[in-house]
């Protein structure tokens, strides 16, 4: 990478551990000579100006939210963890404070994370997206009732879904929810969809592993009790209300999710330490 002269800082002002953090990074930033644009997370409206990279400091949410702004963009994105797990993040607070020198000078390595392509269609009209989802997308009801989903994967008629809904996942989101509905936990660079039923109502259906080659097709069908509300939710950031008889459509996003980790970073040691691998 070459050399880091401006960065876009994201943080949560919900969060009094990330504020701490967000405010000692930046001094930090600032005084190795950089240009810091501070973003906050929670306002409604924020301006995304250019930059050579970005800094996330917070939980996966901040990442995400970081994510959706400037994917569009390219800008790479460094995720630092103040929150809870943190398996998007690529550094912990005090591991960064002593390399950003490091940092600026480009010798963070840049991963590529694939993302999801969401759209709804009513009909023959696009009615929401396309729009990218980093870790997942979700389809369920607020009701405590059960409903159907009809699964096409490119030509082949998939399966029907009875239950409380489908995740539909990018291996980065399979340690998300994906991982709390049983599904399994993907190495990242894979070119491959996760699909998670939730809370199926036969114990025959399980999670399954796709091709990111061809689409994936979910139609709305209706709960056996009448019409009920589902909706439609990527990375639990992006919201929309689904009709009986709506298709979403999910393939793989034309752009990648530019993630920055010092040298030496490995999955494997996130696993480990963040799941406990290993212990007894």
């Amino acid at each position: 990478m070459k050399r880091i002269k401006s960065v876009i800082l994201f943080y949560n002002s919900n969060r009094r551990k990330a504020i701490a953090y967000a405010a000692a990074i930046e001094r930090r930033l600032r005084s190795a000579g950089a240009r810091v644009h501070r973003v906050c997370v929670n306002d409604a409206d924020c301006e995304i100006k250019a930059a050579d990279a970005a800094v996330a400091v917070g939980g996966d949410g901040t990442v995400l939210y970081a994510a959706r702004h400037v994917i569009g963009r390219g800008i790479p994105v460094l995720g630092i963890n103040a929150g809870g797990l943190g398996f998007l993040s690529g550094v912990e607070r005090r591991s960064f404070l002593k390399s950003v020198d490091s940092f600026l000078a480009g010798e963070f390595r840049k991963f590529e994370r694939s993302l999801l392509s969401v759209s709804v269609k009513r009909g023959s009209r696009v009615v929401f997206g396309p729009l990218p989802a980093l870790n997942d997308c979700v389809i369920r009801s607020p009701e405590a009732r059960a409903f159907t989903l009809k699964a096409t994967f490119g030509k082949e008629f998939l399966s029907e879904y009875f239950g409380d809904g489908l995740i539909i996942s990018t291996p980065s989101g399979s340690t998300a929810y994906s991982l709390a509905a049983s599904g399994p936990i993907v190495m990242p660079d894979l070119e491959v969809i996760l699909l998670s039923p939730i809370c199926p109502h036969t114990l025959t259906h399980r999670p399954i592993v796709l091709s990111a080659a061809e689409e994936l097709k979910v139609a709305v069908q209706e709960g056996r009790s009448g019409p009920q509300v589902m909706t439609l939710s990527l990375d639990g950031q992006e919201n929309f209300r689904l009709e009986r008889g709506d298709t979403v459509v999910i393939g793989k996003h034309r752009r990648n999710f530019h993630m920055l980790a010092p040298r030496g970073f490995s999955y494997f040691d996130i696993l480990r330490r963040k799941l406990s691998w290993g212990e007894r």
